[in-house]
């Protein structure tokens, strides 16, 4: 069956088409599939990037994508994320010289609603010069909270979704972050490839896991919070562990199937989940400059894989998964890919 196919029973539907051109560095979608952000990257033509929110349409004539609003020019965003609403939508930057900004927080309308630093500090401030850094997200699962994580900066912080105030600030992090259904628990890669759990108000410290990974590129909450989800490896790996840090290691099934995980693409691209919707079971996204593979991340069976430097999310309940590919944006039923 054809990935255009709008028949219900499919398990994937084409959202809209991209221009070859069109150099995708990040895309998300809310639950229900009622927009799309796709972001395209710097092109070297003085063009460092756009962030666009895009109507789902497969079919549009000519074959450009319906544009409904332009977010930010000259940016190049890496992560995006959905409220569990669908009214906004939080994009990630990375630093291409100019200056970094932090997370921001935009409405369906295009309207900026908030923002914070990452650093702690003024979010317009221009960083030191260093190596390219960027910003990696996580959200509450009621969207109150939301976490980014910046590896050159070493630093985490938890804000408000709806007003940008910081509420915590926390170093030696990599890069990935991840809050639990509540936004009590933040979870956080380390440069070491250990993750640290921190209970977010409490006055219990850290407490921190090794991974036995070299780098740890992405991490998820269990929907009850009792569990948490790390990934990386060049043999794709998923790391689970319980509350008491106990951990079970299981890698993607086909021993043939690799990625370079050194690769600044697989720390920018990378996402894990488990959903509150549908299967239910954890799944693994991780890609590199050549190919990207989804695996089940109790079991290691591999639900798709792609082609080189694949950019994809999981909507906020985490039922569906959208990828990028040659068509365009395309989201896929993980009920269906798992066929459990």
């Amino acid at each position: 069956m054809s990935a255009s196919s709008r028949d219900p029973r499919s398990p994937h539907r084409l959202l809209c088409r991209l221009d070859d051109e069109f150099h995708a560095t990040a895309v998300a979608c809310p639950d229900g599939l009622g927009v799309v952000l796709a972001a395209a990257g710097a092109t070297g033509n003085n063009d460092l990037g756009e962030v666009l929110l895009l109507a789902p349409d497969p079919d549009p004539e000519p074959e450009e994508p319906t544009r409904l609003v332009t977010l930010t020019e000259q940016s190049m965003a890496v992560d995006a994320v959905f409220s569990p609403d669908g009214a906004r939508v939080t994009v990630g930057f990375a630093d291409l010289g100019g200056g970094g900004d932090g997370p921001v927080t935009y409405g369906r309308d295009g309207v900026r609603r908030s923002g914070f630093a990452i650093d702690g500090g003024d979010a317009d401030a221009e960083p030191p010069d260093a190596e390219i850094d960027f910003v990696r997200l996580g959200q509450s699962g009621d969207g109150r909270l939301l976490a980014g994580g910046s590896p050159v900066a070493g630093t985490a912080v938890v804000a408000e979704a709806a007003t940008g105030r910081v509420l915590l600030t926390m170093d030696g992090v990599s890069g990935p972050v991840a809050l639990d259904h509540t936004g009590r628990r933040l979870a956080h890669a380390r440069p070491d490839g250990a993750v640290s759990v921190r209970e977010l108000g409490g006055e219990a410290g850290a407490v921190t896991w090794d991974t036995g990974l070299s780098a740890v590129h992405a991490l998820a909450f269990s929907p009850d919070g009792t569990g948490l989800l790390a990934a990386g490896g060049d043999r794709p790996t998923a790391c689970l562990f319980t509350a008491g840090g106990e951990r079970a290691t299981v890698q993607v099934a086909d021993p043939a199937f690799g990625v370079d995980a050194s690769l600044p693409w697989a720390a920018l691209a990378s996402r894990a989940c488990w959903p509150r919707a549908g299967r239910g079971r954890p799944v693994v996204f991780l890609a590199d400059d050549e190919s990207a593979v989804l695996f089940d991340g109790m079991d290691g069976t591999i639900l798709w894989t792609g082609a080189e430097q694949t950019v994809a999310s999981f909507t906020p309940r985490g039922g569906t998964f959208v990828a990028t590919g040659p068509e365009g944006v395309t989201a896929w039923s993980l009920e269906a890919l798992g066929g459990r």
